[in-house]
C-alpha cells in the first residue's frame, strides 16, 4: 500500500477514546503547562519505539507477536500475545460504548430525551443492530490491506472533531473558567501517562502495516505523517477544550457541550463514523494474537478465521452491552498499551543486538535504550495500575452523565 494509506491506518488505529480524554487528562494532571511537557516527553519515546521497530522488523515479520517471537523467543511472544489480546479486547468493547454514547446524543437530538421509551431506539438494541450491520462485515479480512479505505474514512471523520473544539473556543472565548496552574498532589502529575500511552499506541497495528509497505523510506514517512497529525490533534484537543470548559471538562469531552447544537451533532456522528471503521483494525490484531496459539492446519484457516471474528464480535458486544461505562477502562488500557510502546521494543533491541554482538560504542549505547525502555516502560506499567486500583476504590459512583 501507500505511505499516505500506511499513515492513516495507523492515525485510525491510535486516535480513538484518547482524543476524547485528553482534556480531562490536562485537568487531572494540573493544567496545561505540566501536561504539555509530559506530553512530549511522551511523543519523544514513542518515535523511538518506532525507530526500534525500523531497526528490528523484515518483511518476514507479519504481525507485532511474530516481531518479538522472532526476537525474544518463545516465552515473550506468549506473553505479548496475551497482552495484545487482553488489549485488543478491552478496546473493542470500548469501540461499542462510544458508538452507544454517540447513538444516545443523536437520538437525545433527534428524537428528544423521550426516546428512552420506545424499545426500538433502545441503547442497547441500537448498538447492537448497527454494529452488526456496519461493523460485523469488515471483520473478516485476511489481512490488514483491505481495511484502508474504512481507515481513512475514519480519519477524515475524526478531524471534523479535532477542527470542532478549537473553533468552539475561538468562537465563544469563555471568561468564567477555572483552570488549574499546578497538580492538587505532586503524584498526579502522572495521571496524564495512561492517556498518552493509550492515545499514541499503535506500534501493535503499525507492524503489519510497516510489512505491507515497499522500502523503509515509506515506513519513515508514515511514521512521521501519522505522529505529526496525531500531535496536533490531540493538543488542539487538549488545549482548547481544557480552556473551554476548564475543570468541568468531562471525561468526554463532547458530553460538555450542548448537544442540541448543530456542529455537536456533527461531530457526534463523526465520532460513530471513525469508531465503526477502527473496530475491525483491532480485531485483526486480536485476532492474529490468538492465531499465534493455534495449531489448526493452514488448510482450516478460514473457519478459523471465521470462528475467531464470530466468538469475538458477538462476546465484545455482549460486554459494551451490559457493561456501559468506560470511565477508568483507559487507565487500565494505558498499562497495557505501555508494554506495546516501551516494554517490548526495549527487549527486542536489547536480543537484537546481542544476536548479533560486536563490541562498538553503537551497540553499548543501543543496549543503554533497550534497558531504559523496559525500566520506564514497567515504572508506568505498575504506577498506572496502581494508580487506576486507587481509583476505581475510592471512586464513589459513575462521574458521567447518563441520559436514559
Amino acid at each position: 500500500m501507500s505511505w499516505i494509506m500506511a499513515a492513516g491506518l495507523i492515525v485510525n488505529a491510535a486516535m480513538g477514546a484518547g482524543l476524547l480524554n485528553i482534556a480531562k487528562a490536562y485537568d487531572e494532571a494540573g493544567g496545561i503547562v505540566i501536561s504539555s511537557i509530559l506530553h512530549a516527553i511522551v511523543v519523544l519515546l514513542v518515535i523511538g519505539a518506532y525507530a526500534i521497530l525500523f531497526v528490528c522488523c523484515d518483511k518476514s515479520t507479519s504481525s507485532y507477536e511474530m516481531f518479538v517471537l522472532n526476537k525474544c523467543g518463545k516465552f515473550w511472544q506468549r506473553i505479548c500475545s496475551v497482552c495484545i489480546i487482553l488489549y485488543m479486547y478491552g478496546l473493542s468493547i470500548t469501540f461499542f460504548i462510544i458508538i452507544g454514547d454517540q447513538l444516545d446524543r443523536f437520538l437525545t437530538f433527534a428524537v428528544g430525551v423521550n426516546y428512552c421509551s420506545h424499545w426500538y431506539l433502545d441503547r442497547r438494541l441500537m448498538i447492537i443492530v448497527t454494529s452488526i450491520i456496519l461493523v460485523f462485515p469488515l471483520c473478516f479480512s485476511k489481512t490488514i490491506k483491505f481495511l484502508q479505505i474504512p481507515s481513512m474514512l475514519g480519519v477524515l471523520a475524526i478531524i471534523y472533531v479535532v477542527v470542532m473544539v478549537p473553533v468552539k473556543y475561538f468562537s465563544q472565548r469563555p471568561t468564567d473558567v477555572i483552570i488549574k496552574k499546578y497538580p492538587d498532589s505532586w503524584t498526579d502529575i502522572f495521571l496524564v501517562l495512561p492517556t498518552m500511552c493509550f492515545s499514541y499506541q499503535a506500534h501493535v497495528n503499525a507492524v503489519p502495516v510497516f510489512v505491507s509497505l515497499r522500502t523503509r523510506a515509506d515506513c519513515i514517512k508514515a511514521t512521521l505523517a501519522s505522529t505529526i497529525i496525531l500531535i496536533c490533534s490531540y493538543c488542539l484537543v487538549a488545549v482548547c477544550g481544557y480552556l473551554t470548559f476548564g475543570i468541568k471538562v468531562e471525561h468526554d469531552i463532547l458530553m460538555s457541550y450542548d448537544p442540541r447544537s448543530p456542529p455537536v451533532l456533527i461531530a457526534v456522528i463523526m465520532v460513530a463514523i471513525k469508531t465503526y471503521t477502527a473496530y475491525p483494525v483491532n480485531l485483526f490484531c486480536g485476532r492474529t494474537a490468538l492465531d499465534s496459539f493455534s495449531t489448526t492446519d493452514p488448510g482450516q484457516s478460514i473457519k478459523r478465521r471465521v470462528l475467531i471474528v464470530c466468538l469475538w464480535f458477538f462476546t465484545t458486544l455482549a460486554g459494551a452491552v451490559f457493561l456501559p461505562n468506560i470511565s477508568l477502562a483507559i487507565h487500565y488500557l494505558g498499562a497495557l498499551a505501555a508494554s506495546f510502546i516501551f516494554i517490548f521494543p526495549g527487549l527486542c533491541l536489547y536480543f537484537h543486538i546481542e544476536q548479533q554482538w560486536i563490541y562498538s560504542w553503537q551497540n553499548l549505547f543501543a543496549i543503554i535504550v533497550a534497558i531504559f525502555y523496559v525500566a520506564i516502560g514497567v515504572f508506568i506499567t505498575i504506577l498506572t495500575l496502581v494508580q487506576s486500583l486507587m481509583t476505581d476504590i475510592s471512586a464513589k459512583g459513575s462521574t458521567s452523565k447518563q441520559i436514559c
